[in-house]
């Protein structure tokens, strides 16, 4: 293991694993999926505990019940972006990008709709690689 410095901004230490120490680990299937070696970020220990703090935060149920409406608008937004190239206007000027900005919620609203009648399932979210790990050692 050998530790290294990152600038002071951004406070925090940036660990990398041997490649000989990698290769001959037993859980190395389980830990990483590099083709090197496993590279951990240690924070300080103040911003580590607000970073708990908020995460024990988010298990709540007030948290969820807040969550849930962005998670919907999220994932309006990222259909927009991959369906219909919400990101660039295609046109000049105020009124006609509000007016391709309507457009593309019908657009989005009937493939919805259409999805909806057809019985497509909705998609499933992934996990994170860390995530599988952590419910292997549970």
């Amino acid at each position: 293991m050998i530790p290294h410095k990152l600038p002071n901004y951004y406070l925090c230490r940036l660990l990398h694993f041997s490649q000989a120490d990698c290769r001959r680990c037993p859980v190395r299937k389980r830990c990483t999926r590099s083709k090197f070696a496993r590279r951990l970020t240690l924070q300080p220990q103040a911003k580590y505990a607000v970073l708990q703090q908020r995460r024990q935060e988010q298990e709540t149920a007030a948290f969820k019940e807040r969550y849930q409406q962005r998670a919907g608008i999220e994932g309006t937004l990222s259909q927009g972006v991959r369906r219909s190239g919400l990101r660039q206007s295609r046109y000049v000027g105020l009124a006609k990008t509000h007016l391709q900005h309507i457009l593309t919620t019908v657009a989005l609203n009937l493939l919805r709709l259409d999805a909806w009648l057809s019985g497509v399932p909705l998609a499933k979210t992934r996990a994170s690689r860390f995530l599988e790990l952590k419910s292997q050692v549970a």
